[in-house]
C-alpha cells in the first residue's frame, strides 16, 4: 500500500459516513496501515476581541448551552464512528479539534504526517453543502494526496 497514514475527516453526514466506511475497509485489507478520524467542531461565528496592547488575540465566548450541544454533536459523531471500527475488528485513532474544518483538517495533516485525507464530498456545513467549502479548500491545499468520497 502506498499510504502509511491516512487521516479522515468525519462530519456525522452520509459522505462522511462513507468515508469513514470506505477507509475501515481499506485497513481490512492493509493492517498495516494508520487511520485516524478526526471530528472537527465548527466553533460559532461570534467572536469577541478581547481588548488588550494587542488587538491579534481573539477569544470566542460560548454560552453553555451551545457549548455543551456541541460536546453532544462531537460525541455521538465520534462515537457511531467508533462503533463502526469495532463492528468491523478495525484499530482506529479518534480526534477531535474545534475550529475552522479546513484549516484544522490540513493543520492535522500536516503536522501527523498524513500520506492521505479521506473527506466527504458532501457535508453538513452551516449552508447544508461543503464541497465548494472545506472539501475543496483541502483538496487546493493540502500538500498530500485527497480523496473525496461521494
Amino acid at each position: 500500500m502506498m499510504f502509511r497514514r491516512v487521516l479522515v475527516a468525519t462530519d456525522g453526514s452520509p459522505a462522511s459516513d462513507k468515508a469513514v466506511e470506505t477507509v475501515l475497509k481499506i485497513k481490512l485489507q492493509y493492517p498495516e496501515v494508520e487511520v485516524s478520524i478526526l471530528h472537527v467542531s465548527e466553533a460559532p461565528s461570534k467572536t469577541l476581541i478581547e481588548p488588550s496592547v494587542e488587538q491579534s488575540s481573539k477569544l470566542v465566548v460560548l454560552p453553555d448551552s451551545t457549548r455543551m450541544s456541541l460536546i453532544r454533536e462531537r460525541d455521538e459523531i465520534l462515537e457511531k464512528t467508533r462503533i463502526m471500527a469495532e463492528e468491523m475488528g478495525v484499530k482506529v485513532r479518534l480526534l477531535s479539534r474545534v475550529g475552522d474544518p479546513a484549516s484544522i483538517i490540513i493543520e492535522e495533516a500536516e503536522k501527523g504526517n498524513y500520506d492521505l485525507v479521506v473527506i466527504g464530498g458532501e457535508g453538513l456545513g452551516k449552508s447544508g453543502r461543503i464541497l465548494g467549502g472545506v472539501a475543496s479548500r483541502v483538496v487546493n491545499r493540502f500538500k498530500g494526496s485527497v480523496l473525496i468520497i461521494r
